[in-house]
């Protein structure tokens, strides 16, 4: 296997995991609960409308997943109310972990969309930064690889007002590492970074680990998988890096 078809190999090695991190890296639970009573109130609202009973949204349980359908309401009435800015960012965010949580990126386009209008309204807030730099990377993922230099500029943006952001560096480089065409050897400096600043930050491992098998620097990707096995041994990633690492061991040797 040449280094070309090892790489191709890893790019979707952690792609699984990546979801998790982003998610993760994202979670606003205050205001998701709130997004999640609004849901519950708008439901209630109607059901209320049609039993003509009094509603109670804080025992409706249903509320725990909105439909598509409540989750474009919300959409509309976002594009209804442009001028508040902290609403575009709730709205958006709630759009952007619900194409998450349930597996629909067709939805992610209305939260890129929305994401950025909170950001163009609030230019500085970092957590809106990021998020639109997450919901672009999220839709590279899922669809449009393109998105992954969109993302990029945001991250950036995100970096020159907190570079010791770990997460955010990781996810800089993964825009790299995913890119078309792929970089790996960028995307390594900024798993570095990350690294420097905590060691045991267990996605930059494991996105440095891949990179390294892609670069042929065999010896230190076995070091960096030893240290993400320490890290988490129930990693679900290590049995797949390893058995990449085996497969650039085998095209190392034939290659000599």
């Amino acid at each position: 296997m040449n280094k070309h078809k090892i790489l191709y190999a890893l790019a979707g090695l952690v792609a699984g995991c990546v979801i998790g991190f982003l998610f993760a890296s994202s979670v606003d639970r205050k205001e998701l609960e709130e997004l999640r009573g609004e849901v519950a109130r708008a439901r209630g609202n109607a059901a209320g409308k049609q039993t003509g009973e009094t509603p109670n949204a804080a025992n409706d349980q249903s509320a725990a997943m909105p439909t598509d359908e409540e989750m474009r309401d919300l959409i509309s009435k976002a594009d209804a109310n442009q001028l508040d800015a902290e609403y575009q960012r709730k709205v958006g965010q709630g759009v952007y972990m619900y194409a998450l949580s349930t597996g629909k990126p067709a939805l992610l386009p209305e939260a890129v969309r929305l994401l950025k209008r909170a950001h163009e309204a609030d230019p500085k807030n970092y957590e809106t930064t990021v998020l639109v730099g997450n919901s672009l990377f999220a839709l590279g993922q899922a669809a449009d690889a393109s998105k992954y230099g969109e993302a990029r500029v945001y991250y950036n943006k995100a970096l020159a007002s907190k570079p010791e952001d770990t997460n955010v560096h990781t996810l800089l480089g993964m825009t790299y590492y995913y890119g078309q065409p792929s970089d790996p050897e960028r995307a390594i400096r900024e798993y570095r970074k990350s690294l420097a600043a905590e060691p045991r930050h267990e996605m930059a491992l494991q996105s440095l680990a891949s990179a390294l098998i892609a670069t042929g620097a065999i010896d230190e990707a076995e070091k960096r998988i030893g240290e993400l096995q320490t890290v988490n041994s129930a990693n679900t990633a290590l049995s797949n890096l390893r058995a990449q690492l085996a497969q650039a061991r085998n095209a190392a040797k034939e290659n000599n």
